[in-house]
């Protein structure tokens, strides 16, 4: 597989992990998912862990697209391909991003603020 410069690889090719902790969204999805009461703790522990593999999965294809996007809108406002350290803030912006923008869709009743509660604000791609 070639890799453009500029283009940021999808997640398919690696563990979603490295993109998207899933331990994170599991906790966020754990605190704000309603789940019926008869469920025992390791019914909960398995529909939540899927569940976070599932959102980690469209945050990662999400992130991709904007990162390849963010990467080249600033090639066009600066007339040239961003330095490394300026493509990786702008990936892990469209991480973050993604990742809040999945998580509102799947948990809609639940204020933005809440989600950086359990430390979103940590979703650094490092």
């Amino acid at each position: 597989m070639s890799v453009q410069r500029g283009h940021v690889p999808p997640a398919q090719n690696g563990n979603v992990d490295d993109l998207v902790p899933t331990g994170l969204v599991a906790r966020v999805l754990n605190r704000h998912l309603r789940l019926p009461a008869s469920w025992d703790d390791a019914e909960r522990r398995e529909f939540v862990d899927e569940a976070a593999q599932q959102v980690a999965l469209r945050v990662a294809e999400l992130a991709d697209d904007w990162a390849d996007r963010a990467v080249t809108e600033w090639g066009r406002r600066h007339w040239r391909l961003p330095d490394c350290e300026s493509q990786a803030e702008l990936v892990r912006e469209a991480r973050r991003s993604a990742l809040v923008a999945v998580l509102c869709d799947v948990l809609p009743d639940v204020p933005v603020a809440d989600f950086f509660e359990v430390g979103l604000t940590g979703v650094n791609g490092n």
